[in-house]
């Protein structure tokens, strides 16, 4: 389908194609098969892990009348403004939900990176050139970071110690760190944030399983099975 796509932009009269899509074979530095590889990356790094985030959420809501009810009452009274201004420190019930749940639920499970010298980490002196691969879901559920760090709790980040929030700010890592940290990591918190409200806000949603799914895929890390739950619109 890509394919298809490209050669109708090529080929049709079109002075202005006005997506991304579009944009890439107008500039005409790309080859078909960089295009394509472009598309394909995109649509995994900013489609498929953005809703398999949103999937885990509304799992974890699903399971916490009180959390959804807390989201509920302030989209409530502050999606329209947070909307149009789009500032989502309006919204910042539902934006410790969203930090808490990629903490538990990060879209990669690993992150690899190359050392650009020789490091040591830890006890463990690392060659130049190394690859080294990490984990923002360990990371994420380490006790030395996290106090009773397999429980959902948003308002972990409500009013955190400044050495807790040193820990957190080092081992909240969804989106990597450094100059090659996810370039679309703001975006995504605000898509998330807001998608997040607007459904709750509409919408009962009620988790059916049990317990949670067991995370599966390393590329897009998503709940096996799943997001098995009873959906109404709102009562």
């Amino acid at each position: 389908m890509i394919d298809v796509e490209i050669d109708r932009l090529r080929t049709t009269e079109v002075e202005e194609h006005d997506d991304l899509l579009g944009v890439l074979v107008r500039s005409g530095s790309l080859s078909d098969a960089e295009i394509r590889d472009q598309v394909v990356t995109l649509l995994g790094a900013g489609f498929d892990t953005t809703s398999a985030a949103l999937t885990w959420m509304l799992l974890r809501v699903g399971t916490d009348p009180a959390v959804a009810a807390k989201i509920r009452s302030e989209a409530d009274q502050r999606f329209d403004e947070a909307a149009e201004r789009g500032d989502m420190s309006e919204l910042p019930y539902a934006g410790r939900v969203v930090r808490e749940s990629l903490r538990l639920h990060p879209p990669g499970l690993l992150g690899i990176r190359m050392t650009a010298s020789d490091q040591r980490i830890g006890q463990f002196a690392v060659r130049g050139g190394t690859l080294v691969v990490w984990s923002p879901y360990l990371a994420g559920r380490d006790e030395r970071s996290w106090p009773d760090a397999a429980r959902f709790d948003p308002d972990r980040f409500l009013d955190p110690t400044e050495e807790q929030r040193q820990l957190s700010e080092r081992a909240w890592v969804p989106f990597g760190r450094g100059p090659h940290m996810c370039i679309g990591f703001a975006l995504a918190q605000m898509e998330l944030t807001m998608a997040l409200s607007r459904l709750i806000q509409r919408l009962d949603i009620e988790t059916l399983a049990r317990e949670m799914p067991r995370p599966v895929g390393t590329v897009v890390n998503r709940p096996e099975g799943g997001a098995v739950t009873r959906v109404r619109l709102r009562r």
